[in-house]
């Protein structure tokens, strides 16, 4: 006969093992929040290599990492500890490296420093679904998301230095990885285990 105790402690491990789904859900729908609101910042109106960058678009590319430092922080109480709290801090890093260039450079410095992030916090989740994928199998979408985040960011670190060099498609990238991050929610609840 299960006792109050022991129906608890089910419960609470039914929680943990969703955590990660909810997670990934709440994530990318900030991302696609984010993403939705820089394009419409933007507007037609999309700053180049040399161009000042307008204040609120300044503040949400400053602000982007925040997504990632917040579900690193929550997500280390569950699995990863050690590599999410790393991620954590790369990407608090990420915050001031683009509230510095967004605020007081111009849009290729910021390409810049978002490219170096999304390399950086790419290779990280690449890292963290690779193990994943050889301890408990799937992560699929997560390593996608990663490469991919890898691969973005050294492409938007070579267009910073282009003439033409600008900020529109660092929204595209976030869309992706939101869409990349809700594959692989939905997958980790049909599976019944971790985010896929």
């Amino acid at each position: 006969m299960a006792t109050s105790s022991h129906l608890d402690l089910a419960a609470h491990d039914v929680a943990t093992r969703s955590m990660p789904q909810r997670i990934a859900i709440v994530r990318a729908a900030f991302a696609l929040i984010w993403a939705a609101a820089l394009a419409l910042a933007v507007g037609d109106k999309v700053p180049t290599t040399n161009s000042d960058i307008p204040v609120g678009i300044a503040l949400l590319l400053a602000s982007y990492p925040l997504i990632d430092v917040i579900s690193s922080i929550v997500g280390s109480r569950f699995a990863e500890t050690r590599v999410l709290r790393a991620n954590a801090a790369v990407s608090s890093l990420a915050v001031v490296a683009l509230a510095v260039t967004s605020f007081g450079s111009d849009a290729g410095a910021t390409l810049a420093a978002f490219g170096a992030w999304a390399a950086a916090s790419g290779l990280i989740l690449l890292g963290i679904a690779i193990h994943r994928r050889r301890t408990e199998g799937r992560q699929l979408p997560l390593i996608v998301s990663g490469g991919l985040s890898t691969i973005a960011g050294v492409s938007f670190l070579a267009a910073s230095g282009n003439d033409k060099a600008h900020l529109g498609m660092i929204a595209g990238y976030m869309a992706l990885g939101a869409a990349l991050f809700i594959v692989s929610a939905v997958r980790g609840w049909s599976q019944g285990g971790e985010v896929a």
